[in-house]
């Protein structure tokens, strides 16, 4: 598989957040938490009753179920 960079900036908040999330998730690098998050996301999003859903009723979807669990355990 042919690996692509994408690279994007964020606020301080953000950065702070993705640093406190990298200790204590116990990821090695930013790109290694950040690639389990997308994955985890889109394994999420093509969930039969989540994939018909649009940009805003998946946004409520997720508002609903709160940040306490992990996308992969909302199988």
């Amino acid at each position: 598989m042919k690996q692509h960079t994408i690279t994007f900036r964020c606020s301080q908040v953000q950065m702070n957040r993705l640093d406190d999330a990298l200790i204590s998730l116990s990821h090695n690098t930013r790109t290694e938490l950040l690639a389990t998050a997308l994955e985890e996301f889109l394994d999420f999003a093509e969930q039969g009753d989540i994939s018909g859903l649009n940009l805003f009723e998946l946004v409520q979807r997720i508002d609903s179920e709160g940040s306490a669990q992990q996308f992969s355990s909302q199988v």
